[in-house]
């Protein structure tokens, strides 16, 4: 991941670079003198988590005129210089900015415990959540949504549906066959399952009726419209599948995104896979971000373990140590999922896609 990361004195950039340490996974971009809003802005553009360390005021200013969606603004961050405390200040869900909070009050927690701590100073800030269903530790739909590849059709329902859940009333979901659930479903959550619709041209034009609160469907179709009339029905849609990527270092973002969206509909694409090797490819990391897209990688030992019928090159197996990376990725990433597409290939980048089995997992 590319993270965004500004101080305003020398304690907070001590800071900033023990959390750089803390997290040698992520590409680290440091504001280097630019105007502090056009900086913000461009951090958008590439829907880059920004770290503030320093006064959150500063902070709420200036991002304050970039802000515009929730389900896609940065997440934003920001921490006191002496490391006391980490606060998601956007984005909380969506953006995953509460996780970022957690995760960075645990990693310091492990390094100071371990001694790990390269800078000399140690650090053990305190994540500080303020969404009402996190500290209720009630169920989080716009979460679990993104966690399972989910696109969320009315965001008018996400308040309606957290309100609900909140002061503790039924959530009663309708859900279209063909999907599989894992983990035990929220006490206050009743579930039941209608038929998989027809794409939307194909449906006739009698309009049905939901009694349900969230409703979870395969594809677009007049089901969704019908719901989605008065916009108190949270209408939920898998997108169905996975692509593999791999690419010659240095190949842009904008290449990518050009080679990828001539052959799927990103809107489609639920998460971007490759090896391992690519994890901190710039441009790779870049598309997926911009895209809204998790990017997941794997090794090559579990790349070879997938199983399936794949395009085999002794070039790749040289440099990478599996014979296919995009296939086998789209694969792992896809979870007993089937190939639709088999490796394309297009001036150093591949493409492979993969239709996922739809498993949804209720949050732990």
């Amino acid at each position: 991941m590319i993270v965004r990361i500004v101080a305003f004195t020398k304690r907070g950039w001590e800071l900033a670079k023990a959390v750089e340490e803390a997290f040698p996974e992520h590409i680290w971009e440091r504001r280097d003198g630019e105007d502090l809003q056009a900086w913000v802005r461009e951090s958008f553009s590439l829907r880059a988590p920004i770290l503030f360390i320093g006064a959150a005021g500063i902070a709420v200013r200036a991002i304050a005129p970039a802000v515009s969606d929730k389900l896609k603004d940065s997440p934003v961050l920001v921490m006191d210089e002496m490391g006391q405390f980490v606060i998601p200040l956007l984005s909380g869900h969506v953006g995953r900015a509460n996780v970022w909070a957690l995760e960075i009050e645990q990693r310091f927690h492990q390094r100071t415990e371990t001694g790990a701590m390269k800078s000399g100073k140690s650090y053990n800030p305190r994540a500080v959540i303020t969404t009402a269903t996190d500290v209720n530790h009630t169920f989080s739909v716009d979460v679990f949504a993104w966690e399972n590849g989910l696109e969320i059709l009315n965001r008018k329902g996400i308040q309606v549906v957290s309100k609900r859940v909140l002061d503790g009333q039924t959530i009663r979901l309708l859900v279209e066959e063909g999907m599989e659930f894992t983990g035990e479903l929220p006490y206050t959550f009743s579930i039941s399952y209608i038929p998989k619709e027809d794409p939307v041209d194909e449906v006739d034009n009698q309009k049905e009726h939901f009694d349900c609160d969230v409703l979870i469907i395969h594809s677009e179709s007049k089901r969704m419209c019908y719901a989605n009339e008065d916009g108190k029905i949270l209408v939920l849609r898998v997108k169905p599948y996975v692509i593999g990527v791999g690419c010659k270092k240095g190949t842009s973002a904008e290449r990518l995104s050009a080679f990828i969206e001539s052959q799927v509909d990103l809107s489609e694409v639920s998460a971007v896979a490759s090896i391992d090797l690519k994890a901190k490819e710039y441009g790779l990391v870049q598309f997926a971000q911009q895209a809204a897209l998790p990017f997941l990688t794997y090794s090559a030992k579990t790349l070879e373990m997938v199983s399936g019928d794949f395009s085999e090159s002794h070039f790749v197996q040289e440099i990478t140590g599996v014979s296919n990376v995009c296939e086998r990725a789209a694969m792992a990433a896809a979870e007993d999922g089937i190939l639709v597409q088999k490796k394309i290939a297009k001036d150093g980048m591949t493409l492979a896609i993969a239709k996922r089995r739809v498993n949804l997992t209720w949050q732990k």
